[in-house]
């Protein structure tokens, strides 16, 4: 069973030209999300050294030039300057190799044919997860991806029928776990959603100096949330 989500992330591309021409400035404000995206998405810590990190249609070493190269071709410098997605796992349900297998297929088969795509998979969670960021601009005609509603049932689809072809499980209806099962389970010990946002949320919380870094911390990782009201809310899309 796995689940799917994308967002853009805005910035100008003069400020990341000139971050990566002089890496010891501080970044620039507005593209922080950028940045912050490809220091995560890549992080050691995370991917076994490196093993679990794919680039499509680019370097890995050089992926952030190449995007930028891309946009300057084109002449599309601003607005959305990537895109950010992630697909996660069940609990137990797969082996990295295989999490990193089918995230490699899955942008192949979503962006692979158009768009410059960093695929990496993250080992530090009780849920196995890959991570996408991929250029807004095509590389070979130079529009911008539209994520329409079309775009993510397709997203959604492919993720299903790749779980499918590899004998995971899917998502068929929107129906909660029975109560009791997952109380067991946390008695147990064994990985539940509960046990999972706990430990989500006590690193968002030691990584963030604001509410507002918090928020997006959880949402880098895939969390839906909602800060607005005087409880606040998190969940993870499959649950």
């Amino acid at each position: 069973m796995a689940t799917t989500s994308l967002w853009h992330i805005k910035g100008r591309l003069g400020d990341l030209i000139a971050y990566v021409e002089n890496p010891e400035k501080t970044v620039p404000k507005g593209t922080e999300d950028f940045f912050n995206v490809f220091s995560y998405i890549q992080n050691p810590q995370k991917t076994a050294d490196g093993s679990y990190v794919t680039a499509i249609n680019c370097l890995k070493q050089t992926a952030l030039r190449q995007m930028i190269l891309t946009k300057q071709r084109y002449g599309k410098e601003d607005n959305y300057i990537a895109w950010h997605g992630y697909q996660s796992f069940k609990p137990g349900e797969v082996t990295p190799e295989r999490c990193h297998e089918i995230g490699v297929k899955l942008a192949h088969e979503m962006w692979g044919d158009r768009f410059q795509v960093i695929v990496t998979t993250h080992l530090d969670k009780g849920h196995l997860h890959n991570h996408f960021c991929f250029n807004s601009v095509s590389f070979k005609d130079g529009k911008k991806y539209n994520y329409s509603k079309a775009e993510q049932q397709r997203l959604r689809d492919t993720s299903d029928r790749l779980c499918r072809e590899y004998g995971l499980s899917v998502i068929e209806d929107g129906r909660k776990a029975p109560s009791r099962p997952v109380w067991l389970d946390e008695q147990s010990g064994k990985p539940t959603r509960y046990n999972i946002y706990r430990a989500d949320v006590r690193e968002a919380v030691n990584r963030s100096r604001t509410v507002e870094m918090m928020e997006k911390f959880l949402r880098r990782k895939g969390y839906l949330t909602d800060f607005t009201g005087k409880h606040w809310k998190i969940r993870l899309p499959q649950y």
